[in-house]
C-alpha cells in the first residue's frame, strides 16, 4: 500500500509539471479552440452484444462545475446472467480555461476507494492487429471490492498512461492547436472472484471499443 501511494504521489506530481507546460502551450497557441463530438453520448446503444443497458446517473451541477466536461454517458449494463458492470465516458472539446480530464487515480481515492492494486494491461480488439493499453484496478471501499479498467481516448488512439496522455495533448496544441480528449472507466464489483470481474471488462471491452469511434472524433 505505501508503495502504491508513494508511486501515485510521484507521478501526480508530474502530470501537474506536464500539464502546467501544457497549459503554457496551449494558452499561446490561439487557433482550433474546440473539436466537437461527433455524436451525442446519450445516444450511445443501449444493447451492444450481450450487454443492454439498465439505467443512467446523472451528476449534479456542483460536479459538471467541477469537471468543465463538455459531455458525459454514465449507464450501468447487465449481460444475459444478470452481472453488471458501469461505463463512463466524458468528453472534453477543450482542456483550455482551466478545464482538465481529471483521473480516477485522484478521483477514486477521494470518493472513499482505496486502491489494493494497479498495474497496465493491454487488450485485443477483434479485427484489429494493434492491441490496446489500459490500466486496471482493484478498489475497495467498506466490504465492496470493484475491478476498474481506465484508459485516455486520444484522436482514435487508446493511452493508459497519464504522462503520456499529458505529453500527447503538449504534442497535439503546439502542432494541431487541439486539445480535446476523453476518458473511458469501465467497472465492475468483485461478485467472489477477481479474476471474474476483470475477465468481465475485458469481454465488455472489446464489445465497446469499436463503436467508441462513432462518438469520439480521431
Amino acid at each position: 500500500m505505501p508503495a502504491i501511494r508513494a508511486r501515485q504521489s510521484l507521478r501526480f506530481v508530474m502530470s501537474v509539471t506536464l500539464l502546467i507546460g501544457a497549459l503554457l502551450v496551449t494558452q499561446l497557441r490561439s487557433s482550433g479552440e474546440a473539436v466537437p463530438i461527433r455524436q451525442a453520448l446519450d445516444t450511445f446503444p443501449t444493447l451492444v452484444g450481450d450487454w443492454r443497458g439498465q439505467e443512467g446517473a446523472v451528476f449534479e451541477s456542483e460536479v459538471l462545475n467541477l469537471l468543465k466536461v463538455k459531455d458525459y454517458l454514465l449507464r450501468r449494463y447487465a449481460n444475459r446472467d444478470g452481472r453488471s458492470v458501469w461505463l463512463y465516458i466524458a468528453y472534453w472539446d477543450t482542456q483550455r480555461k482551466g478545464a482538465q480530464i481529471h483521473s480516477p487515480k485522484n478521483c477514486l481515492p477521494s470518493s472513499g476507494w482505496e486502491p489494493l492494486e494497479a498495474s497496465e494491461m493491454t487488450i485485443g480488439i477483434p479485427g484489429r492487429s494493434q492491441r490496446i493499453s489500459v490500466n486496471r484496478y482493484l478498489v475497495q471501499k467498506d466490504r465492496q471490492m470493484e475491478v476498474v479498467f481506465y484508459w485516455y481516448q486520444s484522436q482514435g488512439r487508446a493511452i493508459s498512461s497519464e504522462l503520456a496522455a499529458r505529453l500527447d495533448v503538449v504534442k497535439r496544441a503546439a502542432v494541431h492547436g487541439r486539445t480535446d480528449g476523453a476518458l473511458v472507466r469501465i467497472s465492475s464489483p468483485v461478485d467472489g472472484n477477481v479474476q471474474v470481474a476483470s475477465d468481465r471488462l475485458v469481454s465488455y471491452i472489446q464489445t465497446i471499443y469499436p463503436i467508441l469511434g462513432d462518438y469520439l472524433p480521431d
